[in-house]
């Protein structure tokens, strides 16, 4: 299922009864199509003058782009409750999912009989179902030892990653390709060296389409 706001609503309230006593204000609840995150509640902070800091401006987002079932989907909302409580009570935490996150999240699991976690890995099937038409500046990579990889070039950085990918001393050669092949989209867009391998045969059907391009001067353009 994907969630609408208002079953986000319903099911905030529902565990904000249950999970913590009713004391969770409402908070704005917006959707997103993000490949980053799930769940997150934003904020804004400012340090206080002990050198702590204080949290403001939430904002519960979740996302509609993964197919989850409904206890995961309810899973990531009471993750994200989780959060809201520690940063909307002050309590400063050893870290992002640190050891009040962690007991907060077990204590839950085990008296509520859920499986909240604290990362959520992203399955073939769920990357499968990202079907948006989105355009990729794609590096193809033969390595050395014969195996092929890919990288996402993050628009910003393209010219950086030209230059530098070639002088990897593993990267035996490279061409840069544009597609909107909704494959692309699991791979996250790099403004750093990061490779990712992939099958040949599954390179090659992905790349039907693609346009080369070419690199003059200043300028990146498809070849011609």
């Amino acid at each position: 299922m994907k969630a609408t706001v208002e079953y986000v609503k319903q099911k905030f309230q529902e565990y904000n009864d249950l999970c913590f006593e009713g004391k969770l204000k409402p908070l704005p609840i917006r959707l997103s199509s993000a490949r980053t995150f799930l769940g997150q509640v934003s904020y804004r902070r400012e340090k206080n003058p002990d050198g702590t800091w204080h949290y403001f401006g939430f904002i519960f987002r979740i996302n509609t782009l993964i197919d989850l079932s409904e206890q995961e989907v309810e899973d990531v909302i009471i993750h994200e409750m989780i959060h809201y409580y520690i940063l909307s009570n002050q309590i400063q935490d050893t870290s992002i999912h640190g050891v009040v996150f962690t007991s907060m999240m077990k204590e839950i699991n085990a008296k509520y009989n859920r499986h909240i976690t604290v990362s959520h890995k992203v399955t073939k099937e769920e990357q499968d179902n990202d079907t948006r038409v989105r355009q990729h500046l794609v590096c193809v990579v033969r390595l050395r030892n014969n195996q092929r990889g890919v990288a996402i070039a993050a628009r910003s950085r393209i010219f950086q990653l030209w230059d530098e990918i070639p002088r990897i001393p593993s990267v035996a050669e490279c061409s840069w390709y544009v597609s909107t092949d909704p494959f692309f989209n699991r791979y996250p867009r790099v403004q750093s060296l990061k490779i990712y391998p992939i099958a040949p045969e599954e390179l090659e059907s992905h790349l039907e389409g693609a346009k080369p391009l070419v690199k003059a001067g200043n300028t990146i353009k498809v070849k011609r």
